[in-house]
């Protein structure tokens, strides 16, 4: 139940500010290494809209369309998207790519959830599985930019 309202991933990677920020906004590689979007399509300005496939694993695959609110390359971005009309679900993340020098970055996800359905998708345990979700997505962000590293 504590994830209901949202929650927030952090993890440091190896690797500049710059690259960490290609690969997340490299929206269709995202099949190439992403576990939680498997897929994703966008034409990355404010204003257009993201269209990707997530895995909630035991709920299912389904597609999210989202829209770009912010783009403050390579500092970061912020979509919102819903599940129905607005008020039933809203979901808006932000995606922060923090220098921590020249060769490390502090990646962090803040997910926050809004709406009368909040409770419905809480006791199904979805906010549960989401949380794993984003975890999985920021160590396979974490494996791919560090790996991009060593080979160079």
């Amino acid at each position: 139940m504590s994830l209901m309202k949202g929650w927030t991933t952090e993890v440091v990677i190896n690797a500049p500010q710059q690259l960490v920020w290609e690969q997340v906004t490299n929206f269709e590689a995202y099949s190439d290494w992403n576990p939680f979007m498997l897929e994703a399509h966008a034409q990355f300005e404010v204003g257009s809209t993201i269209r990707f496939l997530e895995d909630v694993k035991q709920f299912g695959q389904h597609w999210l369309n989202a829209k770009f609110l912010s783009i403050e390359p390579p500092h970061s971005f912020v979509w919102q998207g819903h599940f129905g009309a607005s008020f039933l679900f809203s979901v808006r993340h932000s995606f922060i790519f923090e220098a921590i020098g020249d060769r490390q970055t502090r990646f962090t996800q803040r997910h926050e959830n809004s709406g009368i359905l909040i409770p419905y998708f809480a006791w199904r345990g979805v906010y549960h599985v989401s949380y794993q979700g984003y975890l999985d997505y920021d160590r396979a962000l974490k494996e791919r930019c560090e790996s991009i590293v060593a080979s160079s």
